[in-house]
């Protein structure tokens, strides 16, 4: 069975995360990704490396693309690129702000000569306002929009990409949006994700404002202001915004608790479960079992009932609560490390990990293509070493052998041999 995006040619002109990710699920989907990079490849090449330019991160987001390795700005390289550009269904790029336009690969350049083409932008903070011309990262987006976990110590990174991941995805969606609306009309269009915006989807439950209930938001934001040069600790802030939060009990019944040899993760916060949560832990909590009655001090209530729930989870194991939840149907799951998923059954059973076969370090184990279809199944197909296609790509560009020969014995193109002597 063929896969969705067969017969569809995409051209990536992108780098480390949001573009080359959503490149990778185009291409599991079966398009024909081509993805051009400089002289010494995308960095996420050298990211854990291997072999030389094979990096453990460049495995999981340019699997099953072609790799056309060349110096961008060199004219005839250029003129190739740009006919590329021409003849694809999609362009996919994250340069930094205007270096695009100075190539003559931006949406307005290339949709010229190529009115149905799909362009999708990656951008950090999106394509208008003060901030538009910045480049960004993930780390810097999770500061500007606090993403980051709080802590009464201060914010702490987290440790996945998850803001450059969801743009991935979000990317691919409004690829397939747009190409729905292409199949109906015929003209294609451009479309932008915006780190920043991504961030901001991540922290929908809290970017929600109703003006009724929530005006304290704006004098925290103006204590914020001050805070810090008045020598106030995370601490304090964190302590000062829960002190103004209108608060609902949440602590206690969604988040990890220790039990006897292990930690667990719960998540009830709908009142149907908390009801069944105290049942079954043998806690009084009268704020969820009588609707209406509100503590005096309701931050220490919620400490309480917090360090009440704790100490029942805390005096019996795992395997306990395990069954105890599953008997009444509340969501629970064992604290777990990232490695164990590689042996875990309930992935095997779903296939959510893929077997590749690299040509030189032979099976890679990668999270496998995250859409199950019945009728056109993705695939993962394995990485390419780098300039794997150069030639053939240059060719389909239009130059001719005695240009590519030119370019490859200037220095401007670059095809690394895939053989083990060369390799290793």
């Amino acid at each position: 069975m063929s896969g969705p995006f067969e017969a569809l040619r995409v051209l990536e002109l992108g780098r480390f995360i949001a573009v080359p990710v959503c490149g990778q699920m185009l291409a599991e989907g079966g398009a024909d990704v081509i993805k051009v990079e400089d002289l010494d490849g995308d960095q996420t090449r050298h990211n854990g490396p291997l072999l030389p330019f094979e990096g453990r991160q460049f495995f999981n987001k340019n699997r099953g693309k072609r790799s056309l390795c060349v110096q961008l700005r060199d004219p005839d390289v250029l003129r190739a690129v740009q006919n590329l550009a021409r003849s694809s269904d999609i362009v996919l790029a994250n340069f930094r702000p205007g270096y695009a336009a100075d190539l003559g690969l931006d949406y307005e350049s290339v949709c010229r000569t190529n009115p149905r083409v799909i362009y999708g932008e990656n951008t950090a903070y999106g394509i208008e306002g003060p901030m538009a011309h910045l480049p960004g990262m993930d780390v810097a987006i999770q500061a500007l929009t606090g993403l980051a976990h709080m802590t009464e110590n201060g914010p702490e990174p987290l440790l996945n990409p998850i803001i450059d991941y969801s743009a991935a995805m979000l990317m691919a969606w409004g690829i397939s949006t747009a190409l729905y609306h292409r199949e109906r009309t015929g003209t294609g269009q451009r479309l932008n994700v915006a780190l920043m915006h991504a961030a901001m989807l991540l922290e929908n439950n809290q970017l929600t404002h109703v003006d009724l209930v929530d005006g304290w938001r704006s004098e925290f934001v103006d204590y914020l202001k001050r805070a810090f040069a008045e020598g106030k600790t995370w601490q304090d802030v964190i302590a000062e915004r829960e002190r103004r939060l209108p608060h609902r009990v949440m602590r206690a019944y969604y988040g990890f608790f220790a039990t006897a040899d292990g930690t667990v993760g719960i998540a009830c916060n709908a009142r149907t479960l908390r009801l069944k949560l105290i049942a079954t832990l043998g806690i009084e909590d009268p704020w969820t079992t009588s609707p209406g009655w509100l503590p005096e001090d309701v931050h220490a209530y919620e400490r309480d009932l917090h360090t009440r729930v704790a100490a029942v989870f805390k005096a019996k194991p795992t395997a306990h609560w395990l069954a105890e939840f599953e008997a009444k149907g509340l969501p629970i799951a064992p604290m777990r490390h990232s490695d164990e998923v590689f042996f875990d059954e309930q992935v095997a059973a779903n296939g959510f990990l893929a077997r590749v076969e690299h040509a030189v370090l032979g099976g890679i184990t990668v999270v496998a293509p995250p859409v199950r279809f019945s009728e056109t199944p993705l695939a993962a197909r394995p990485p390419v070493p780098l300039g794997h296609d150069s030639r053939e790509i240059l060719a389909e560009g239009g130059l001719n052998e005695w240009e590519i020969a030119a370019l490859f014995a200037s220095g401007s193109a670059r095809q690394v041999s895939e053989s083990l002597a060369d390799l290793l």
